[in-house]
């Protein structure tokens, strides 16, 4: 319980203080200011316009937090810390009933750092709700039929619609290819042991109360808003596998996501395949983890469209198969051991490049000295062995720790609640007034702004809707001098000069740069008002 405090204190470390990221997060920010704004909480918009491409869960998870906290940063991403959280949590008690609680505790601190589930957890989308129903699913499935408690089984179904009405119907196929693989490579062989497991699932009610659940808002939206609803709603679930355009299956796609998804315990897990190869006559006890990933990895291969967030769901089973092999006291894991201990040295000192590379105060750098120190006292009193399987956890909580310390220093070069600031508070412009940008969306600036954004205008075509109506406008400093209307330039400064910041870690180095004199990666920009 202390070490989930530890690791809940994280998660909640500096989460709130960027604003909205784009695109992602802004579709989910934005759709739910306009739901509080209409008072229509099952017709999703973003920009004031239908969005039908995910179902309404993460959104409502959202406008349930707002309407306690008020609509900001904190409360929009409150719902997605507290799943991720839970999302840990159960792989906790997954690992318990699978192999005792010390291998719950195994699964705990693999699963809590993994380097993609903490980059997801800082944003508001539909990753994280997914992983923490999904994994819900899988927790209540498998004490269920273990126990053969129809309590469980029958929870596990209800996880298991709120697993669709987070991301959609093909995770039923997802979810009853694990299951379905499960009880086949358990009972190979037993064949009337197959057929009574399968009888014991209840598939009809089962699927009756997943449909209910799972399909409602699916069901509403079709009879209102007919074809186009699902021509878009099929088009981001099934039309992403399926019709895709693809530059070919990628075989080894997500094996390549995996070598860094579960940073730091990534090489661990494969290291633990050759572990299972040599030690296959223990490999029963890991065939409910291996069935996960097996149907994940199958599936998300063959479909069209790939994306690395398409495998967290994955990391509960991913930690699943290394538990075992670190419960196995009677090997000496030299492999193991050289794995992790290099792995946690490269964390430490990754850390300390990251405190010098973000200028960060030299006071940080007591992290990885605590780390160095307790962990030669550690060594000592518990062994190398047990040591290398704790340490690569503490190295990534002092990395996280360092990293999550810059965070707030990015907002100096991230000017969107300044402009919403300026605009409806400093200039109260009228709402109805649209937002004009001369390129691309800005994805955010509709929440901050709380108006219409409308992308692509010209200088040209900015002259032209000047002639007789209020403009708003953003645009780069260097089309200033195309515009042929008396104006007010009512904020000015530095955007990222790029759609997008969902590469990261690459936006972070931008963001580092700059603030060391090196704005290459941004570009001049000016909000302009003409009433």
């Amino acid at each position: 319980m202390f070490l989930m405090v530890v690791i809940s204190m994280l998660y909640f470390f500096n989460f709130y203080v960027n604003d909205i990221w784009t695109p992602n997060e802004s579709f989910y920010a934005e759709s739910v200011r306009e739901m509080f704004e209409s008072g229509n909480f099952l017709d999703i918009k973003y920009n004031y316009e239908p969005r039908y491409n995910k179902p309404p869960l993460t959104y409502w998870a959202i406008a349930i937090s707002s309407s306690i906290f008020g609509l900001n940063e904190f409360s929009i991403r409150l719902p997605i810390v507290i799943m991720a959280l839970g999302a840990i949590w159960l792989t906790f008690l997954l690992g318990k009933e699978m192999y005792g609680q010390k291998g719950g505790f195994y699964a705990l601190i693999i699963m809590a750092f993994g380097l993609q589930l903490l980059a997801v957890k800082q944003y508001a989308s539909p990753e994280i709700p997914l992983t923490f129903f999904f994994t819900l699913t899988m927790y209540w499935f498998y004490k269920g039929f273990e126990k053969r408690s129809n309590l469980y089984l029958m929870g596990s179904y209800i996880a298991l619609g709120l697993t669709v009405l987070t991301k959609g119907f093909p995770y039923i196929i997802v979810i009853g290819g694990i299951i379905g693989l499960y009880l086949l490579l358990k009972d190979w062989g037993k064949w009337k042991q197959l057929w009574r497991d399968v009888v014991f699932l209840k598939l009809p009610l089962g699927l009756l109360i997943v449909v209910v659940i799972g399909l409602s808002w699916v069901i509403f939206m079709y009879i209102k808003d007919g074809q186009n609803f699902w021509e878009i709603y099929y088009r981001e679930t099934f039309g992403r596998a399926l019709e895709k355009k693809s530059n070919g299956m990628k075989p080894f796609f997500y094996i390549g996501v995996i070598s860094w998804s579960i940073v730091p315990y990534s090489l661990t897990f494969f290291y633990s395949i050759f572990y299972w190869i040599k030690n296959r006559e223990s490999l029963r006890q890991v065939l409910f983890p291996i069935a996960w990933v097996l149907v994940m990895l199958i599936i998300f291969t063959i479909s069209k469209g790939k994306i690395p967030t398409y495998i967290i769901q994955a990391h509960p089973a991913l930690a699943l198969m290394i538990v075992p092999m670190f419960l196995d006291t009677k090997s000496k894991h030299i492999g193991l051991k050289a794995i992790n201990l290099t792995m946690s040295a490269l964390l430490i000192v990754g850390t300390v490049y990251l405190i010098f590379i973000l200028d960060l105060s030299l006071f940080s750098l007591l992290a990885p000295f605590l780390i160095v120190v307790l962990s030669i006292i550690s060594a000592k009193r518990i062994g190398i062995l047990e040591l290398s399987k704790l340490l690569p956890f503490w190295g990534m909580l002092g990395f996280v720790l360092i990293f999550s310390s810059f965070l707030p220093r990015m907002e100096k070069l991230r000017p969107y609640d300044q402009i919403g600031h300026i605009v409806i508070d400093k200039y109260n412009i009228d709402q109805s007034t649209p937002l004009l940008l001369n390129s691309w969306l800005i994805h955010n600036l509709p929440y901050y702004t709380k108006r219409q954004a409308i992308r692509d205008y010209s200088p040209e075509m900015i002259n032209e809707y000047a002639k007789n109506k209020e403009t708003l406008a953003l645009l780069p400093k260097k089309h200033l001098n195309k515009l042929d209307f008396k104006y007010e330039v009512i904020w000015e400064g530095l955007i990222y000069n790029f759609a997008s910041e969902s590469q990261f870690f690459k936006y972070i180095l931008a963001v580092n740069d700059a603030l060391n004199g090196n704005e290459e990666k941004f570009a001049s920009y000016i909000l302009i008002y003409k009433r």
